[in-house]
């Protein structure tokens, strides 16, 4: 088991001084080397959950455990943001081996595994641009390969693809696809299309509304490799209906709540 989160709840403390509960009772496992995608409306508590799972945050009550887990030993996380979180200081080169600075690898291995990762996701030729100059997809190909290229355990990514447009998220999703396909790493993704949750995951972890529990785990039993072909499939429209029919009365809750 890669990790395992048991009885996770989160409550904040708002202006007023008041308790707004964003999860409660969290149960869920993740094992090595598979994709699982976390579904749900705005404000269920998604983004807030993948960062408790990570070490970004501590849980309020519950525990995680496992390599990717806080103060867990051996484990390495890496993670891929929406806003890309590229250092605008740094060129395209020194962006991917930044992780690899900080690990104390020699400047030639980082080099190598550097250029290497750039050549995989396409951005072999921009080594010295830095990610000002680079479209909204070049910069999350790059966060795609700040990640990798460090080998980590479990790979959290949020929302990585909402940034960009249409056709630039289909092709990210494609190198998403391929380069998993290539590293079978752990991956736990936050998004809000039900289309993407299912062509990039083994399961599909639907939430309810604030405060967030888990409604739903599908496991998507579509033949791998997948293309975006798959999405045209009977079996893929039938986990649609299924997603939607358990997504739909927890977005029309989110709304009365917001």
């Amino acid at each position: 088991m890669e990790l395992a989160a048991a009885g996770v709840s989160k409550a904040f403390v708002t202006k007023g001084g008041g308790h707004l509960v964003a999860l409660a009772g969290i149960d869920l496992e993740v094992r090595s080397g598979t994709f699982v995608s976390l579904l749900g409306p705005s404000g269920c508590g998604k983004s807030t959950l993948l960062r408790i799972l990570g070490g970004l945050e501590q849980a309020s009550t519950g525990t995680v455990a496992g390599t990717g887990a806080t103060g867990a030993t051996g484990g390495r996380r890496a993670f891929v943001f929406q806003d890309y979180s590229l250092f605008p200081w740094l060129n395209v080169l020194d962006n991917v081996a930044f992780g690899l600075r900080m690990d104390g690898v020699g400047r030639q291995e980082r080099t190598d595994r550097a250029r290497a990762w750039l050549a995989r996701v396409g951005l072999a030729g921009f080594e010295s641009a830095y990610p000002e100059q680079l479209s909204g997809g070049m910069r999350q190909r790059l966060s795609l390969a700040r990640a990798f290229v460090t080998e980590p355990d479990v790979l959290f990514m949020d929302e990585p693809m909402g940034a960009v447009d249409p056709q630039t998220r289909l092709l990210l999703q494609e190198d998403l696809i391929r380069i998993w396909e290539e590293t079978r790493k752990t991956v736990l993704l936050v998004t809000h299309s039900i289309e993407e949750a299912i062509l990039l995951g083994d399961r599909v972890v639907v939430m309810t509304a604030r405060p967030g529990r888990v409604k739903l785990d599908l496991p998507v039993e579509l033949d791998r490799p997948r293309t975006l072909a798959t999405s045209a499939t009977p079996a893929f429209s039938e986990l649609r209906s299924l997603l939607w029919d358990a997504l739909r009365d927890e977005v029309e809750r989110s709304m009365d709540l917001s």
